[in-house]
């Protein structure tokens, strides 16, 4: 059937709150004159014996490249028109559009179907009427004395143990590997480990604890039921393994010397206070994102809904480090590839792969749905990060840092930063007329 109208005919149906399907209907009359141009383009780059170039008759290209040229007449149509339905219908999609039922009969209209999902529209009737419970959490001196452990820790000296000394759990060493397999010998491999870390299966770690520095030894070890790789579990192997050095940890002294070598701090009591403060403000922090997570669960259990399977699956990527860094934002309204930085894997990689995406998709699916929601009352309330608030948090930030506000500024908006500070204004604002609306206790 051929359309009247020398325009696209255009109708849409609403599969969901986000799926739309178009059905489009290009003109015969298009569908003739793009046609006539693959089919000129053709002709003109074709040489054929006892023809001048561009000369072929219409006869000879139609019997030699017909199903090409219709082949290119409606992929070209497809991309021209549905980017112009799409405007038409004041549709922007969030995922590649799906084209299926293609209809192409030379002098005919040509008609396809698309598939596509947009950014769902939510609505949130309920927004007040909700309780969250701030926890309470007390920062203690014990506290402060984990994070120096740790600032030691870090910045501990290993020295070699006594000789004749065996290794023990805490101790840093060095040995060579070889895989013994019926008398012959593999390449020798070196590790460098601590010993209680599980950097290597108990039985590893359990033989060069019997060996001293240049002491080598012969061992049958079993990989344990968790091991990695799957049909290593529960197999016994033999091994030689010579210990080349063993380190013991020694942890500075916790001064004023150490302080200052920490940062700038005059002495241990101001590197403490400083830790205190910190540690206080990480904890007001948790129990901030606590109440939100509450408010925010609340808010879906009374305005539930769905999120699109393309936005879920561009998140999921995101979240296993394999998205563009900005498609966790939801805001690309083009329905180009998605190009991923996907690793090559192993069947038994994959398989491990498949299941920890699965075991992702509840956290993704609310993370989601948050995001929404936050947008959403942010749109209905007229709420934004303004520009004196934007530079504001930047000075601080300058302050915190001993940095002029020209140098975070062009340090945040270099590594993309500066969006993610003015969404965090943005969901302050969010959250903060949230909890004028509902009880915080």
């Amino acid at each position: 059937m051929e359309s009247s109208a020398n325009e696209l005919l255009v109708t849409v149906q609403e599969g969901s709150s986000w799926g739309r399907r178009l059905s489009i209907t290009v003109p015969a009359e298009r569908v003739r004159r793009t046609r006539g141009k693959v089919a000129a383009m053709v002709t003109q780059g074709v040489r054929m014996p006892g023809f001048r170039k561009g000369k072929l008759p219409e006869s000879v290209v139609e019997q030699r490249f017909g199903a090409e040229i219709d082949q290119e007449t409606i992929d070209r149509l497809i991309q021209e028109t549905y980017k112009e339905a799409l405007d038409r219908e004041g549709i922007t999609p969030i995922s590649q559009g799906k084209v299926d039922q293609v209809q192409f009969d030379r002098g005919s209209d040509m008609v396809f179907d698309v598939e596509v999902e947009i950014r769902p529209e939510i609505e949130l009737s309920q927004l007040s009427g909700f309780s969250a419970r701030r926890p309470e959490e007390e920062v203690t001196e014990v506290d402060v004395d984990a994070v120096m452990e740790r600032l030691r820790d870090d910045r501990a000296e290993w020295d070699a143990i006594e000789a004749g000394q065996r290794p023990g759990v805490g101790d840093q060493v060095l040995v060579e590997i070889v895989a013994l397999d019926e008398g012959d010998s593999e390449e020798p491999r070196n590790y460098r480990l601590v010993l209680g870390t599980d950097q290597a299966i108990p039985d590893v770690e359990a033989a060069v604890a019997t060996l001293t520095t240049g002491e080598t030894g012969e061992f049958s070890v079993s990989f344990p039921d968790d091991f990695p790789t799957e049909e290593r579990r529960g197999q016994s192997q033999k091994l030689r393994i010579r210990l080349d050095e063993a380190q013991v940890k020694r942890l500075p002294v916790a001064d004023d010397d150490f302080a200052k070598k920490v940062g700038d701090f005059e002495d241990m009591a101001a590197l403490r206070a400083r830790i205190l403060s910190d540690l206080k403000d990480e904890a007001v922090g948790r129990a901030e994102s606590e109440v939100r997570r509450q408010l925010v669960d609340q808010i879906l259990e009374a305005n539930p809904f769905d999120v699109p399977g393309s936005m879920l699956e561009r998140y999921l990527d995101y979240m296993l480090g394999e998205g563009d860094d900005h498609d966790h934002d939801h805001d690309h309204h083009n329905h180009r590839h998605q190009h991923r930085r996907k690793q090559q894997r192993t069947p038994e990689q994959e398989e491990r792969y498949r299941e920890l995406r699965e075991s992702l998709v509840p956290q993704a699916s609310w993370g989601l749905k948050r995001t929404l929601v936050v947008e959403r009352i942010a749109a209905s309330e007229g709420l934004a990060a303004t520009q004196d608030e934007i530079d504001e948090r930047v000075e601080e930030l300058a302050k915190q840092n001993n940095r002029t506000p020209s140098e975070v500024w062009i340090q945040l908006e270099k590594s993309g930063q500066l969006d993610a500070l003015e969404r965090d204004i943005l969901e302050e604002k969010v959250f903060d007329f949230l909890k004028s609306r509902n009880t915080v206790a």
